[in-house]
C-alpha cells in the first residue's frame, strides 16, 4: 500500500535521482528569506511583508501549490491583469522568487515537491512497475502532478482500478455534491483513452442501504438525503444521531469527553472505535489536551506540532538576540530560563533580581569584572538591605554582603560562560558556516542532547508519550536545519542579524509529525485529514456558521477575488470562491458519513470572548431531515435533567462534586447521585485523601485570625516602632500592613526611577539648597530667580550621581529627565523665596528628623498592657513667627503630586502625616525653639514645574504670577487674619500663595481653608486617639483582610498584594470597610462630642 509520495520513493530508489540532498519546508523558508534579502529592491509587494509572522511559510506553500499544479514561471508572466496593480505586483514578485528558487535548488537539493514530476519522467524505466496491477483508492481528486504520474502508469500497468465516491445518479449539474468527483472520473477516462487502455464496464457498488449502516438506518438516511432538499423527513426518532448546543467550547469538549466515557463504559466501545473530527483543530487543541487527560481518555491528535514554543528553539533565538542586542535584559533571561542552562532556576531568579535592581546590561556582562553594585540612597537613614535580604541566603554561613556578591558573581560565571564564548566566536565569524559552527558548539557545550534525553525519559515515566517524542525529534530537526543553513549561506559573508532572521524563518515553519504512541486511542483529526470511514462513533465539533462550511480564509498571498480571477485565467493553484464552496460541501458530506453506528454533531452558543455564535446551516438541515431529533444542551456545570451524566471518571466527578456540595452549603438540594459519588470516593483508598483535600475548600474562609500577642510582639517589638505612613497603611488595610511590615514582602527592586525616588530626590535637593545658602549666609528672601536656577544646577549636579546608582547618568533619556528635575527644583525654590519675601516667618529647619537619633525625640504613645507606640519620621519644613500673642509654628510637607488636606481622610485615619507633624513640633516646641508654641497652620507644597496655558504671549512677570497660582499651597491655617498677613503681606482679598481669601468686611470667605485654635486642638486629640487605637490593634495581632472603600477610591486600587490576599467582595467574609462621606459640619460635631463634650464649635 503506497501513497503517491511513497510510490515516488520506490521508483527513484530503483531508477536513480535520490543522490542530492533533500530540502524540507523550513529549509525552503530560509532560502526564500535569503533570496528576498537580496532581491528586496526589485520586488513590488512582498518586501513590505517580510517581517509579517508566517509570511515565509505562506510563500513556500504557494510555490509548492504551483509545482503540484505544474505551473511554470511563464504561466505567471502570461496572465493579463490590467487595472489590478496589486495582483500584477504579486505575480511579478512570485515569478522572480520562483525563478531564483529553482535556480538555487538545481544541482544542490532535491525538492520533495518535484518528486512526482521526476517519478513520472522515470517511471517507464522501472522494471518493478512494468506489468503491475494498480488499485487507486481513497481519492476524491488529484493534483496535476498526480494526474501526470497516472498518465505514465497506464502504459506500463497490466491493470488499473480506480474507485471514486459517486452517487447512483452521477451528475445533476455543476452544483452537485459529487461534481468534483465526476470531473475526476472524466479526467481518468481521458487519460486511459489517451494511453490506449481498454476501459472495462464501470462497477457501481451503491446500494439503498450500504452494509456498514444496516444497524443504523438513520445514518444511512442521512447519507442519502442530506443534500437532497426534495427528500421527505425521516419518520421516526433517530437513535444513532445526537445534536447538541454547547454553552461554549469548554462545555462542548467536556460533553464529548463524557459521551466517549459512556460509550466505552456502557457499550464496550474501544477507544480506537471513536474519532473526534474538527474543522479548526487549533481552536480545540489545548482544551482537548487538558480535558481528555482529566477524563483519563487516551487520545492522539493527528496534527503536526509547531516547535516555536520548545525550549531549544527559544534558546537558539535568545542566544542570537543576546549578541544582536548587546546583552539586553530580555534576551539574556529568555536564554537563562529555558532550563537548558546547567544552573538551577532558583539561582537564575536571584541573578535576575540583582540584574533588575542595578540595571545591568551590555558590556557589564562581558567585561570580566566582578559586579560590586550596591544601592546608594540620598538619605542616611536608609540602608542597602537588598543584598542582605535577597542574596545572602545563597551562602551557608550568612556572611556579610561581600560574600553574597561573590555568590552572585559565581552564578553569573556559571550561567554565561558558554554564552560569552559563543558571543566572541560569532563576532569574529566571517561567514554563515562559522556562525552555525559556533551555535552548534554552544549547544554541545550546554549538553543540550543530554538534557533533551533526560526530559524524554521523565516524560516516558509520566506516561507523556507525545512529549517524549517531541524531545526525541527536536534535536535531529534542529541539527538538520543548521546543516541546511550551512549549505544555503556557506562561505557567504553574512551578519548575525541576517543569519538569525533566516534561521527563525526556518524554525517558525518547522513542524513535528508524531506517530500515534499507542494502538487503542481516540483519534482527534482535522476534517481535511479524516481518512477513517469505519469507526463506530464520530463526534463533529464546532459546527457553527462560518466554520463548517468555512468562509473564505484571509490567510494566503491572494484575496478571494484574486483567486477567482486567477482560476478564470487558468491558474488553478488556489481554488476560487465558487470551487471552494463545492469542496466545502464534500467536506460536510465526509464529516457526516464517518461513523457506522453513532454520530454526534455539536455547536457552541458563544465564542471565547463570550460573543454569541450562530449554528451552521448543517444544524438546520439536520433538524429538517430529522424533525423528531431532540437537541440537547451542554452546560459547563451539572444541572437539568441529565445531571448524573456528569458523573464519569473519578477526577472529573470530584471536581463537579465540589460545586454541588457548595450548593448544599448554600441551603439548596442536589441530585442524590452526588451523595453516592461522595460515598464512593470516600470509600476508595486511592481517592480518600484527595477527596478530603479538595472538599476542604468548601470550608475555606478568606480571612485571617489575629496573631498571638507573643508572635505580634516578636514581629513588631515593644515599643512598636513605626512611622505615620505605616499607621496610615494599617488604617487602610491591616492585612496589607502585616504583609509589608510584618512579613517584609515587597516588589523586587528594578533599575528605574519611581515616584518615591523622585520624592526623595526633591527632599534632598531642597535640603542641600538650604544648606548651601546657609553656608553662604544668604537669606531665602534675598534670592533672585537666576540665583535659584544657578544654585539648583549645582545641587542637582551633586546629587544626581547618588540617586539609584547613577541612574540619572545612565542614558540620554535620564539626562533629559535631569534637566526637568533642575527646572522643577528651581521652580520650587523660587516659590519658597516668594514666601520668604512676602512673609515674616523665619525658618526653623528643613528635613527635621524625629526619632531615637533624630533632631527631636520620637512621638511616644502609651498603649494597653505596658506597650508603647514609638513614631519616627522626617518633617520637610518648619518655620516660626513670634508675636505679642505668642510663638506660632507652621509645618510644610512637600509632595510631588497634587494633594489636598481632606478632613474626611483625617477623620478615618487615612491621612495623618501633616497633622502629626504639626502635633509633634508643638509638643516638642521647648526642645525645638526653647519655648512653648501655638499652631499657625499645616500646608502641602506641590513640587512641580507647571505648564502655563495662554492664548497669546505673556510677560515674564505674568507667567510667574500664573505659576504662583498653580502652586498655591493647600492645607489648613489658623483662622487669624493677623497671623495669615504675616505669611503673605500682599493678601488683601485672594492670596496666590495660601488657601485663603478675605471678604470686604475682613472676614474669611467660605472657600478659605482656615480653622480655629480649638478645632486644631480637637484634631490633635483625634490624631493621638487614632494612633493609639491603631497601635493597640497592631499589638493585639490584628491582620484582618479589611480594606477601606470610600466614594471615590478604595485601598485595593493600587495595592501590590492582590494576588496574596485574594480579596473578593463577592465572598461573604470579604467586605470592604465602607467609609461614609459626612459633611465637614457633621465631622466637627462628631469630634466635638467625643473630645469636648457637647461643646458647639
Amino acid at each position: 500500500v503506497l501513497s503517491f509520495r511513497r510510490l515516488a520513493g520506490l521508483v527513484l530508489q530503483e531508477t536513480g535521482g535520490t543522490t542530492r540532498k533533500h530540502i524540507n519546508e523550513p529549509g525552503k523558508c530560509m532560502i526564500l528569506r535569503n533570496i528576498l534579502e537580496k532581491r528586496a529592491s526589485q520586488l513590488k509587494v512582498f518586501q513590505r511583508a517580510t517581517k509579517k509572522e508566517g509570511f515565509y511559510g505562506t510563500l513556500t506553500r504557494t510555490l509548492t501549490e504551483m509545482k503540484l499544479n505544474r505551473l511554470s514561471i511563464d504561466d505567471l508572466k502570461t496572465v493579463k491583469t490590467e487595472k489590478q496593480e496589486l495582483l500584477t505586483g504579486k505575480l511579478h514578485d512570485l515569478a522572480i522568487l520562483y525563478a531564483d528558487m529553482e535556480k538555487y535548488l538545481v544541482d544542490r537539493y532535491l525538492d520533495p515537491d518535484d518528486y512526482l514530476q521526476i517519478t513520472a519522467n522515470q517511471l517507464p524505466q522501472s522494471s518493478t512497475l512494468w506489468g503491475a496491477e494498480f488499485w487507486v483508492d481513497g481519492f476524491t481528486g488529484f493534483t496535476p502532478q498526480e494526474y501526470y504520474v497516472l498518465e505514465k502508469i497506464f502504459p506500463v500497468a497490466r491493470r488499473v482500478t480506480v474507485t471514486l465516491c459517486l452517487d447512483n445518479d452521477w451528475l445533476h449539474g455543476e452544483n452537485d455534491l459529487f461534481y468534483s468527483t465526476w470531473e475526476t472520473r472524466q479526467k481518468i477516462k481521458d487519460i486511459a483513452v489517451k494511453a490506449g487502455a481498454l476501459i472495462e464496464a464501470e462497477l457501481n457498488l451503491n446500494e439503498d442501504i450500504p452494509p456498514r449502516w444496516y444497524t443504523a438506518p438513520d445514518l444511512a438516511y442521512l447519507e442519502k438525503n442530506f443534500f437532497d432538499y426534495a427528500a421527505s423527513p425521516f419518520n421516526s426518532l433517530p437513535t444513532g444521531l445526537k445534536l447538541v448546543a454547547a454553552a461554549n467550547k469548554r462545555a462542548e469538549v467536556e460533553g464529548v469527553a463524557r459521551e466517549i466515557t459512556c460509550l466505552g463504559r456502557d457499550l464496550n466501545y474501544r477507544w480506537r472505535d471513536i474519532v473526534v473530527i474538527l474543522r479548526k483543530p487549533e481552536d480545540y487543541y489545548a482544551l482537548i489536551n487538558t480535558i481528555f487527560t482529566d477524563h483519563e481518555i487516551p487520545f492522539f491528535i493527528d496534527l503536526k506540532r509547531p516547535v516555536h514554543y520548545h525550549p531549544l528553539v527559544e534558546l537558539i533565538r535568545a542566544a542570537c538576540d543576546i549578541v544582536i542586542t548587546n546583552w539586553s535584559y530580555e534576551a539574556v533571561f529568555r536564554y537563562l530560563k529555558t532550563d537548558l542552562i546547567p544552573v538551577a532556576r532558583a539561582k537564575i531568579d536571584l541573578l535576575e533580581n540583582y540584574v533588575l535592581a542595578y540595571g545591568i546590561k551590555g558590556s557589564r556582562w562581558t567585561d570580566n569584572k566582578d559586579w560590586t553594585y550596591q544601592r546608594h540612597y540620598l538619605k542616611d537613614s536608609l540602608e542597602d538591605d537588598y543584598l542582605k535580604a535577597e542574596v545572602q541566603p545563597l551562602t551557608s554561613n550568612h556572611q556579610p554582603p561581600t560574600a553574597s556578591l561573590s555568590a552572585i558573581n559565581q552564578i553569573k560565571k556559571e550561567a554565561t560562560q558558554a554564552l560569552r564564548l559563543f558571543s566572541e566566536k560569532v563576532k569574529k565569524a566571517k561567514n554563515g558556516r562559522e556562525i552555525s559552527l559556533a551555535l552548534f558548539e554552544l549547544l554541545i557545550t550546554l549538553d543540550v542532547p543530554g538534557q533533551l534525553e533526560q526530559w524524554r525519559n521523565e516524560a516516558l515515566t509520566l506516561g507523556q508519550l507525545e512529549q517524549a517524542s517531541e524531545h526525541t525529534q527536536i534535536w535531529a530537526y534542529v541539527v538538520d536545519l543548521l546543516e541546511q543553513l550551512v549549505e544555503i549561506v556557506g562561505m557567504e559573508k553574512i551578519s548575525l542579524e541576517e543569519y538569525s532572521q533566516m534561521l527563525m524563518a526556518g524554525l517558525e515553519n518547522l513542524r513535528l509529525g508524531l506517530i500515534p504512541p499507542g494502538l487503542d486511542q481516540v483519534l482527534i483529526s482535522s476534517l481535511e485529514r479524516s481518512r477513517n470511514p469505519n469507526v463506530r462513533a464520530a463526534f463533529v465539533l464546532g459546527v457553527n456558521d462560518g466554520i463548517l462550511p468555512a468562509r473564505g480564509s484571509p490567510n494566503g498571498l491572494f484575496t478571494e477575488a484574486e483567486k477567482g480571477f486567477l482560476e478564470q485565467a487558468g491558474l488553478t493553484f488556489f481554488p476560487g470562491e465558487k470551487r471552494r464552496l463545492y469542496l466545502e460541501q464534500f467536506l460536510v458530506y465526509t464529516a457526516l458519513t464517518r461513523s457506522k453506528e453513532f454520530l454526534g454533531v455539536s455547536y457552541v452558543l458563544a465564542d471565547n470572548e463570550g460573543r454569541a455564535a450562530t449554528p451552521s446551516i448543517v444544524v438546520s438541515r439536520l433538524k429538517e431531515i430529522f424533525p423528531q431529533l431532540k437537541e440537547e444542551f451542554w452546560a459547563e456545570e451539572p444541572g437539568g435533567l441529565n445531571e448524573e451524566g456528569f458523573i464519569t471518571r473519578p477526577a472529573r466527578s470530584l471536581a463537579y462534586l465540589t460545586s454541588r456540595l457548595r450548593m448544599v452549603k448554600a441551603g439548596k438540594n442536589i441530585n442524590p447521585g452526588w451523595w453516592g459519588t461522595y460515598s464512593w470516593l470516600i470509600s476508595q483508598e486511592k481517592w480518600r485523601e484527595r477527596c478530603k483535600q479538595v472538599l476542604s475548600s468548601l470550608f475555606y474562609i478568606n480571612q485571617e485570625l489575629p496573631l498571638p500577642v507573643k508572635l505580634s510582639r516578636s514581629l513588631y517589638g515593644n515599643p512598636v516602632k513605626a512611622s505615620i505612613s505605616k499607621i496610615e497603611k494599617f488604617n487602610s488595610c491591616p492585612f496589607a500592613y502585616f504583609l509589608t511590615y510584618g512579613l517584609g514582602l515587597k516588589e523586587r527592586a528594578q533599575y528605574k526611577l519611581t515616584v518615591p525616588d523622585l520624592g526623595e530626590f526633591y527632599h534632598a535637593a531642597i535640603k542641600e539648597f538650604h544648606t548651601r545658602i546657609q553656608a553662604r549666609k544668604i537669606n531665602w528672601s534675598d534670592l533672585k530667580p537666576k540665583d535659584c536656577a544657578l544654585l539648583t544646577g549645582e545641587v542637582v549636579e551633586t546629587l544626581a550621581p547618588q540617586l539609584r546608582n547613577e541612574i540619572l547618568l545612565s542614558g540620554p533619556g535620564y539626562r533629559y529627565l535631569t534637566q526637568k528635575l533642575i527646572k522643577t527644583v528651581s521652580c520650587a525654590t523660587n516659590i519658597l523665596t516668594e514666601h520668604a519675601r512676602r512673609g515674616k516667618f523665619s525658618l526653623v529647619g528643613t528635613e527635621l528628623s524625629f526619632g531615637p537619633k533624630g533632631n527631636l525625640p520620637p512621638l511616644r504613645l502609651k498603649l494597653k498592657k505596658s506597650s508603647w507606640l514609638e513614631l519616627s519620621g522626617r518633617i520637610d519644613w518648619v518655620d516660626l513667627i513670634t508675636t505679642p500673642k505668642g510663638n506660632y509654628l507652621r509645618v510644610i510637607d512637600y509632595k510631588s503630586g497634587t494633594v489636598e488636606l481632606n478632613l474626611n481622610e483625617i477623620f478615618y485615619g487615612l491621612k495623618l502625616q501633616l497633622l502629626a507633624y504639626l502635633d509633634l513640633v508643638l509638643s516638642y516646641a521647648p526642645d525645638l525653639i526653647g519655648r512653648e508654641a501655638l499652631a499657625a497652620g499645616m500646608l502641602y507644597f506641590t513640587l512641580q514645574n507647571p505648564l502655563v496655558v495662554s492664548h497669546g504671549p505673556l510677560a515674564p512677570d505674568l507667567v510667574a504670577k500664573e505659576v504662583l497660582k498653580k502652586l498655591k499651597m493647600k492645607g489648613l491655617l489658623l483662622a487669624d487674619a493677623e497671623i495669615i498677613s504675616l505669611m503673605d503681606n500682599l493678601v488683601f482679598t485672594n492670596s496666590d500663595l495660601l488657601p485663603v481669601a478675605f471678604k470686604k468686611d475682613g472676614g474669611f470667605t467660605s472657600r478659605s481653608s482656615v480653622i480655629s485654635a480649638l478645632k486644631i486642638t480637637i484634631l490633635r486629640q483625634h490624631l493621638r486617639q487614632t494612633l493609639k487605637a491603631a497601635g493597640e490593634e497592631i499589638m493585639a495581632g490584628v491582620v484582618a483582610i479589611k480594606p477601606y472603600r470610600g466614594q471615590k477610591i478604595a485601598a485595593c486600587r493600587y495595592c501590590q498584594f492582590k494576588a496574596v490576599c485574594k480579596f473578593d467582595p463577592f465572598m461573604p467574609e470579604n467586605n470592604f470597610r465602607l467609609l461614609l462621606s459626612p459633611s465637614e459640619e457633621e465631622i466637627w460635631q462628631s469630634l466635638a462630642s467625643k473630645y469636648q463634650g457637647n461643646m458647639t464649635l
